[in-house]
């Protein structure tokens, strides 16, 4: 089995390369909005506005558009024309690449079985700068060369494992990355061992039947200076409206950058921490379950319509906050491909009534969740943590009726990802109900 990863570090750049990039950034935009405006232009109007409004674009034909071969001989063409001659500046293959990957997303977004939107135009300022490099780069410690730029230093913090097939240079607002996506062959085995499910919430961002639960760090302290900049960035001079004359001022665009540190700040947290959870669980379980969720229909809005106005608007807009910050889907994706370079595997089980069915007689009733966080049977009295109830039913849903443990663990207990990698985990005093953990 091949398996892809990608390596991201941090360029060591100077005045010339930042400008050298971000040219060839806005030569790629170039393309990629010339492209798209011709493609539109062989569509009706009519249906470009219900590809973009209704989503109805598997009923448009792909054979009224121009094909990746006629719109790259095109780019041949700009390139020797006296107004678009700029073009030759920059690598061709980054800007063929940039066609190749507008047209994967406009055929991904004809395909019914998915819910992309037809791709946009790319603003600058507003879409993020990067362009890929398909070959033609070089490798040599910790320098890449770029061609039409030469060679950059970046900061290598771990080694890059595989064979190199593409490196995307991509800016964020505290400076350039490059993206190094390696190949490599996995000959390791999925061996059905140590099994753990997984329910992720709210209050307890990540809750293993065995016990354990992980909680997503706090992040008042970031949305609190988030919610300061936004409100003295809308007190600098910008545009009020659309078509209004006013000018950015300098000041605008200083706040404007602080902001967006201060947001890639709690992204960077936020992926920190998934990845030590994911690596953790990688290490220690070559089988895990998980919840199928459709997050893009747990966090639609509950505004409603005119006819039909939603209730509790506010509370719900609050909730998918919450549940969007935990990124559910980020823990998932992360987790799927650490399992399977590990030799594990990730099985998806659609979580209807989990966390209301007793594990020890089988009693299914909403009763049964007594709260939020307390699971107690009508039928046997069973007590426990919802949330371990919960990721317990979704293992036995995948592994079959038996009961994988000896015993059912009684209560959670906080532990750090780098604790569960490598240490141990013991058993505490039967006692102590709040802290039992059965061994892992």
């Amino acid at each position: 089995m091949k398996l892809r990863q990608a390596f991201v570090f941090k360029l060591k750049t100077n005045k010339k390369i930042e400008s050298k990039l971000i040219e060839f950034a806005g030569y790629n935009r170039f393309v990629w909005n010339k492209a798209l405006a011709l493609i539109k232009e062989r569509l009706l109007q009519r249906e470009i506005e219900k590809i973009i409004a209704k989503r109805l674009c598997r009923f448009v034909s792909l054979a009224r558009f121009p094909s990746y071969e006629e719109m790259a001989n095109m780019l041949t063409l700009w390139k020797r024309s006296e107004e678009f001659n700029f073009l030759k500046n920059a690598p061709s293959q980054t800007l063929q690449q940039t066609l190749k990957d507008l047209y994967k997303a406009i055929y991904e977004s004809f395909n019914p079985n998915n819910d992309l939107k037809f791709p946009n135009f790319r603003k600058k300022g507003k879409s993020t700068d990067s362009f890929r490099y398909p070959q033609g780069f070089k490798l040599s410690g910790n320098r890449m060369f770029l061609p039409k730029i030469g060679w950059v230093r970046f900061f290598k913090s771990r080694e890059i494992v595989g064979k190199i097939k593409n490196i995307t240079v991509k800016r964020k607002a505290d400076g350039w990355y490059i993206s190094i996506v390696t190949e490599q062959k996995s000959d390791k085995k999925h061996i059905p061992n140590n099994p753990v499910g997984i329910d992720v919430g709210v209050r307890k961002s990540i809750t293993l039947s065995n016990g354990v639960f992980f909680s997503l760090p706090n992040f008042d302290k970031h949305i609190s200076r988030i919610i300061k900049l936004e409100r003295q960035l809308d007190g600098k001079q910008h545009p009020r409206y659309k078509n209004d004359p006013t000018a950015f001022s300098n000041n605008y665009r200083k706040y404007q950058k602080r902001l967006a540190k201060a947001h890639l700040k709690v992204k960077n947290t936020r992926y920190d921490f998934l990845h030590k959870i994911t690596t953790a669980i990688a290490k220690r379980h070559n089988l895990v379950v998980v919840e199928d969720l459709k997050i893009k229909n747990i966090t639609k809005s509950a505004k409603g319509t005119i006819e039909n106005p939603g209730r509790n608007v506010r509370a719900k807009a609050a909730l998918n906050k919450k549940i969007l910050s935990q990124g559910w889907g980020i823990f998932y994706s992360l987790l799927a491909y650490k399992l399977v370079k590990n030799g594990g595997k990730l099985i998806k089980v659609v979580p209807h009534y989990t966390s209301q069915t007793c594990p020890i007689c089988g009693c299914i009733t909403r009763n049964n969740r007594k709260s939020q966080a307390v699971f107690k049977c009508e039928r046997c009295g069973y007590e426990n943590n919802a949330d371990l109830v919960a990721s317990f039913n979704l293992l036995v849903k995948a592994i079959g009726k038996e009961n994988p443990f000896k015993t059912l663990p009684q209560g959670l207990r906080e532990v750090k990802p780098v604790e569960y990698a490598w240490h141990t985990l013991k058993q505490e005093p039967a006692g102590n109900r709040k802290g039992l953990l059965l061994p892992v």
